[in-house]
């Protein structure tokens, strides 16, 4: 390492540490300087302790649907919906993924589904999405949405 950059990682921690008082100043300043010459040396080593958080992991979505137990047909298409963009990361959905979901939870299909999502339309929790999926109408859960999952259906916080 050159001088320069050691009196440079020197400058650094000791303006770090400048309004502490001892004994904290001089532990800081070991400790400041040490982070700070790890990093001068090689950057990717100093990052290598700190690792991420695992993400939070959703189950499945049959075993999503089960624990949350959705009771009217709006609350299960938004189930679903909070279950694909939270646990799935889509962002947009068709009817035909909501028909696939509610098989795959064998959940009872209601006669007309686009009027389920209407209605979940009407009251704010999805939206229409710009563009067409597969030639047909996408769909998104809106804000409204999710706060409705989390404060009325989601009270145990399973899964997000």
């Amino acid at each position: 390492m050159k001088n320069e950059l050691i009196k440079e990682r020197v400058q650094q921690a000791l303006d770090c540490v400048q309004g502490l008082d001892e004994p904290y100043r001089g532990i800081a300043f070991q400790v400041i300087l040490k982070e700070l010459l790890r990093e001068g040396i090689a950057p990717e080593v100093g990052r290598a302790h700190r690792p991420e958080p695992p993400p939070k992991s959703f189950p499945p979505i049959n075993e999503f649907f089960s624990a949350v137990h959705p009771k009217a047909y709006t609350d299960a298409v938004i189930t679903i919906a909070y279950h694909l963009l939270h646990g799935e990361k889509v962002q947009t959905f068709t009817i035909q993924d909501i028909a696939e979901c509610l098989s795959k939870c064998r959940a009872e299909k209601p006669k007309n589904l686009s009027d389920v999502l209407a209605g979940c339309a009407r009251n704010g929790w999805l939206a229409e999405g710009n563009q067409k999926q597969r030639g047909m109408k996408s769909w998104y859960l809106t804000s409204t949405g999710e706060k409705y999952f989390q404060t009325k259906l989601n009270p145990g916080g399973n899964g997000g």
